[in-house]
C-alpha cells in the first residue's frame, strides 16, 4: 500500500481505535522530515566601567606645563579581548560603547578573562597573553600605553566589566637652561638647535599575567626639540613634553649608555654630549624629570 493511501485509510479509522499508541513517524507526501530549528543562545550585551591609576610623581623636579599624559579626560578608545574575542571600545557622548557582546556559548556564571590595551599588538601564546609594543619614533606625537585586566562572569555585574587602567610605560620630561656663569661669559642667551636622547631601548613585551615587561631591546634615538630654541637661565620645558619609555635599566656609561646630544650655535655649529646622570632605572607608572643645565664646562 502506498503511503498516501495509508494516510487516507488512517483518517477513516474510528477515534476509539486511535486511543492505542501508534508508532508511525509521520504522514507526508514524501519520506523527508522537516528538522526542528536549533535554539540559539541569545547574545548578551557587554559594557565597561573605566577608571585609571594615575602616574606617580617620582623625581618630579619642578612643575612645568605638560599635557601629553593620557588620562580619563583624553582617553577615548581602546581594544579589549574576551576569551580571545577582539572587541573595540569607544567613548561616545561621554559613555563607553563596546562593539561586540559577551563571548558566545559562555553561561552567565562562568568567569571570562578580559585584557584591555590602548596601543600595541595583542598576543596569546600557550595561555600567556601579552602586548608587543614599539615606542613611536616621533617624541612629540607619542602616546603612553594603558593596560587593564579583569576576570568576571556575566552575572557578576549584569554584563558590566570594571577596568582600572595602569600606565605601562614610564614618563620622562626634560627641562633645559644655562647657568648664570655661562650667560655672564657669553653676555647673552644660547641658541640650541636640537637636543637628542640616544641609546634608548624601544621594543618590548608587556605581560598581563605578571604586569611586567620582557624582551626589552632596541637602541633608538628621540629628538626632544622642534626647531631652534633660545635657552636662558630660567628652565623651560622641551617641546617633546613627556617621552614615554619602556621601563628599562641602563648603566651610567658615557655614550655607551643612554645620553643626551646637544647641538648648538656659538661661533658656528657645535655639539656636546651629556650622559644621563646616574644609572637609568625607569619604572612603569612613574614620572621623571631630567634638568639639563648647560654650563661653561660643556659649552665651549
Amino acid at each position: 500500500m502506498k503511503k498516501k493511501n495509508f494516510c487516507r485509510l488512517l483518517r477513516l479509522i474510528p477515534l476509539p481505535l486511535l486511543a492505542a499508541p501508534l508508532f508511525f513517524a509521520s504522514c507526508s507526501s514524501d519520506d523527508s522530515m522537516t528538522p526542528i530549528d536549533e535554539v540559539k543562545t541569545p547574545q548578551r550585551p557587554i559594557s565597561v566601567e573605566v577608571s585609571e591609576a594615575p602616574f606617580g610623581n617620582t623625581t618630579e623636579a619642578r612643575q612645568l606645563t605638560r599635557a601629553a599624559i593620557t588620562d580619563l579626560t583624553s582617553f577615548s578608545a581602546f581594544t579589549m579581548t574576551a576569551n580571545k574575542d577582539k572587541l573595540s571600545v569607544e567613548k561616545k557622548n561621554g559613555s563607553w560603547v563596546v562593539d561586540g557582546s559577551w563571548p558566545y556559548g559562555v553561561d552567565g556564571n562562568t568567569p571570562v578573562n578580559f585584557y584591555a590595551y590602548s596601543n600595541g599588538t595583542y598576543n596569546d601564546i600557550s595561555g600567556t597573553p601579552y602586548i608587543s609594543f614599539i615606542m613611536d619614533e616621533n617624541a612629540s606625537a607619542q602616546h603612553d600605553l594603558l593596560v587593564a585586566k579583569n576576570t568576571v562572569s556575566y552575572n557578576y555585574h549584569q554584563g558590566k566589566v570594571p577596568l582600572t587602567f595602569d600606565h605601562a610605560c614610564a614618563a620622562v620630561a626634560f627641562n633645559v637652561q644655562i647657568t648664570k656663569t655661562l650667560k655672564t661669559k657669553l653676555g647673552t642667551t644660547l641658541t640650541v638647535n636640537s637636543i637628542v636622547l640616544r641609546n634608548v631601548s624601544n621594543s618590548g613585551k608587556y605581560y598581563f599575567g605578571t604586569s611586567t615587561w620582557g624582551d626589552v631591546s632596541g637602541s633608538a634615538y628621540y629628538t626632544l626639540t622642534s626647531g631652534n630654541i633660545t635657552v636662558d637661565t630660567e628652565a623651560q620645558a622641551l617641546s617633546s613634553n613627556y617621552l614615554f619609555v619602556i621601563p628599562q635599566t641602563r648603566a651610567d656609561n658615557g655614550t655607551t649608555g643612554t645620553y643626551l646630544e646637544i647641538n648648538y650655535t656659538l661661533s658656528g655649529s657645535k655639539q656636546a654630549t651629556i650622559p644621563i646622570p646616574l644609572a637609568v632605572d625607569w619604572v612603569a607608572g612613574s614620572k621623571y624629570t631630567i634638568d639639563i643645565k648647560l654650563g661653561t664646562g660643556l659649552i665651549k
